[in-house]
């Protein structure tokens, strides 16, 4: 993985820039998104907030802890609001709830936790790493070992995040990004052999 995390709207945009090419030459245009908060709960009067955005293409991650950033940027706006990419998340409610107060809404948004769960895990709710740790590969079962609540009440922290957060932001980025495009090869895949007849197939070696 290649990280860039800043605080800074112009180091946003130039990351961006280079996110719409790298997207405009692929023929699956997705962007895995991730949120952390500025606190574990909110409440109606002081309701949580955006600490750190992460976003990844390829492997290309950025974290952008924007409760401390120095002024807003329009492009990310427009990145995330545009028709033109798909979004790829997990449990996206609060997320989508807690960036409109910053006032960014993504408008192609898809939540992987609504799309597929691992038939052979029995657990009632199942998060990024489980999904993450069946699709892709066994070491995600373990990306969220070491990191509680003491370490989420710390997005917040003045910059610059601990290696520890740093590490964990881009992962969660990251396995996001891979657990959807795989998801979209898979579904891809399963609804092209429909649209070839038996006879058709056939191996070609």
């Amino acid at each position: 993985m290649k990280v860039l995390y800043t605080n800074a709207a112009s180091s946003v945009e130039e990351w961006i820039t280079n996110a719409e090419s790298s997207l405009d030459s692929s023929a699956r245009k997705i962007v895995g998104v991730d949120v952390e908060y500025d606190k574990l709960n909110g409440s109606y009067f002081s309701p949580k907030k955006a600490a750190v955005i992460q976003l990844c293409v390829g492997t290309d991650v950025l974290v952008y802890h924007i409760c401390h950033a120095y002024e807003r940027s329009e492009k990310l706006y427009e990145f995330l609001f545009g028709y033109m990419y798909t979004f790829a998340g997990f449990c996206v409610a609060e997320d989508r709830t807690v960036l409109s107060r910053s006032k960014y809404y993504i408008h192609n948004l898809k939540d992987i936790q609504a799309i597929w769960r691992d038939p052979d895990n029995k657990k009632r709710l199942q998060g990024l790493k489980d999904v993450a740790g069946a699709i892709t590969d066994p070491i995600y079962f373990e990306m969220k070992d070491g990191f509680g609540r003491k370490e989420h009440r710390m997005w917040a922290d003045p910059p610059p995040l601990p290696p520890k957060h740093l590490e964990y932001a881009a992962r969660d980025a990251y396995a996001t990004y891979e657990v959807f495009r795989r998801l979209d090869v898979f579904e891809r895949g399963f609804f092209s052999l429909f649209k070839h007849s038996e006879k058709k197939r056939g191996r070609d070696w």
